[in-house]
């Protein structure tokens, strides 16, 4: 399984792909798209769209894992990531990329352990998953933490599905 994990923002969007190699995750390709703030948000929503679409028809992810839209103090920043989350949802949409919500603290507390983690913990939480120090910034590792969160919890899904089925079994 191949996901790509975004990390949106209408300045900075956080993108990053890895995979399951046996019991061990693998690092793809990640980066951040730079969007500035001197364009309209219109510009800046259609560039997430069309880095979005890019990125799922170069790296052919079978998931998309995004953060789900919060408000922790400032509701004109909610009201922008669910700007960008909404560019997201239809690149993937367009893509044919199914696509999986989580929420910071469960992103958090599956890669890091704490669901109050800091960036700087997340981005350690990372590096040492992925056995490297590849996330040079926060929104990188934010996305990589997202995808790395996705990929855990699906094998625990996997896992929680076929002790049911064995247990049913007998």
């Amino acid at each position: 399984m191949r996901v790509l994990g975004i990390d949106p923002g209408t300045s900075v969007t956080g993108w990053g792909v890895v995979t399951r190699s046996g019991s061990s995750f693998r690092h793809i390709a990640s980066g951040a798209l730079e969007l500035g703030s001197t364009r309209s948000l219109g510009e800046r929503l259609g560039e997430i769209r069309s880095a979005v679409v890019e990125l799922c028809r170069v790296h052919g992810p079978t998931a998309l894992a995004l953060e789900k839209a919060f408000v922790a103090h400032n509701v004109q920043s909610a009201f922008r990531l669910g700007e960008a989350r909404g560019a997201v949802l239809i690149a993937a949409a367009d893509a044919g990329v199914a696509v999986f919500e989580y929420a910071p603290a469960q992103v958090k507390s599956t890669v890091v352990g704490y669901g109050r983690a800091d960036k700087r913990q997340i981005m350690r939480g990372v590096a040492l998953r992925l056995g490297t120090s590849l996330a040079e910034r926060a929104d990188e590792a934010d996305a990589l933490a997202l995808a790395l969160c996705h990929l855990i919890g699906w094998r625990l899904r996997a896992l929680g599905v076929a002790g049911r089925r064995r247990g049913a079994a007998l």
